[in-house]
């Protein structure tokens, strides 16, 4: 492997550009620096636009000169190659963020009694929160949220193994108060040390109009017109240890004009400075706006947060869940 080529033009068996070309075509990359003649200086210029990285007159060059074009010829080459890898590594992240994308909900679910509404909003490429909803065979509906730790492209990849652990169980029917312990077990087996999964999973049943949840340490409001309620957590975030035993659920009803809140965190902790939006002005917010539509009070709060934080760069990725009933 050689850092640079010095190219006469002017050889026994080939001259002027020629000589380049065929060169250039079984370097495999290596810069190249063309040595020209007062007479041939117009080809060796045409080398340059092909792709030669300098050219230095034999006959006006000093040994600091050729040092100098060497040099700056392997700087030149380096920095191509840096910015073709950098290319390839974004056109793979596009990528799989398009593939991430169409794991997300395309439509809010249509369930008579309750207007739903969602959005998420990635801090860059990769997200590492989830969001989801599931219409059981037995005519319950789930409602998910989960935040996985850090984000990025790590926790987008976390996040998607989530999501198939969740609707894989719900594919074979198992019993709803084992799915946080099953998906804990395979979380913990299949990432990283140090890599979790916060998740709150509400169950809507129709038929009495009740709602069922199990809560791994995820944050859940229950906004109504006299007051708030804040969902118990019944384990640790999911893939922290190996093993987690099944829970009791906790159940509520909604009234008319209550509002269930699932947020990420990274809406709360929206930054200005050393001060956060909260979770006291996320959920005034809610109050404000609860006469809207679901689909717009989701807008209206990433909106607030994002005003808040005086549209600086975005730290964390958000993610919102509201449903209200009618």
């Amino acid at each position: 492997m050689f850092s640079v080529i010095l190219l006469d033009l002017n050889l026994p068996d080939s001259s002027g550009i020629d000589t380049f070309h065929r060169l250039s075509a079984s370097s495999d990359g290596t810069p190249i620096v063309v040595l020209s003649g007062m007479e041939d200086s117009e080809t060796a210029i045409a080398a340059v636009s092909f792709g030669a990285d300098d050219y230095v007159q034999k006959n006006h060059y000093e040994a600091h000169t050729l040092a100098r074009s060497v040099r700056f010829a392997i700087e030149r080459s380096t920095r191509r190659a840096t910015e073709h890898e950098l290319t390839i590594i974004r056109n793979e992240l596009k990528v799989a963020q398009s593939v991430q994308d169409r794991l997300y909900p395309k439509t809010d679910p249509h369930i008579a009694g309750l207007d739903s509404a969602s959005g998420i909003r990635s801090a860059g490429m990769g997200c590492g929160d989830y969001y989801d909803f599931i219409a059981l065979n037995d005519g319950r509906h789930i409602f998910v949220v989960g935040d996985v730790a850090g984000h990025g492209m790590g926790s987008a990849i976390v996040m998607a193994e989530t999501r198939a652990c969740l609707r894989t169980l719900t594919d074979i029917n198992i019993d709803v108060q084992l799915m946080l312990p099953t998906m804990n077990r395979l979380i913990f087996a299949g990432t990283s040390e140090g890599m979790f999964v916060t998740l709150l999973l509400v169950i809507f049943d129709p038929f009495s109009n009740t709602f069922e949840y199990f809560n791994a340490g995820h944050p859940g409001w229950i906004v109504r017109r006299d007051g708030r309620d804040q969902l118990t957590t019944h384990h640790i975030p999911l893939g922290l240890m190996s093993h987690i035993a099944p829970s009791n659920s906790d159940r509520f009803t909604l009234s008319s004009g209550d509002i269930l809140v699932i947020p990420t965190d990274g809406i709360p902790e929206s930054e200005r400075g050393d001060e956060i939006f909260g979770s006291k002005r996320m959920l005034e917010c809610i109050e404000t706006n609860r006469d809207l539509p679901a689909c717009e009070i989701v807008d209206r709060l990433f909106n607030a947060a994002v005003e808040f934080s005086e549209n600086e760069c975005q730290s964390d990725d958000m993610t919102l869940v509201i449903v209200k009933a009618d």
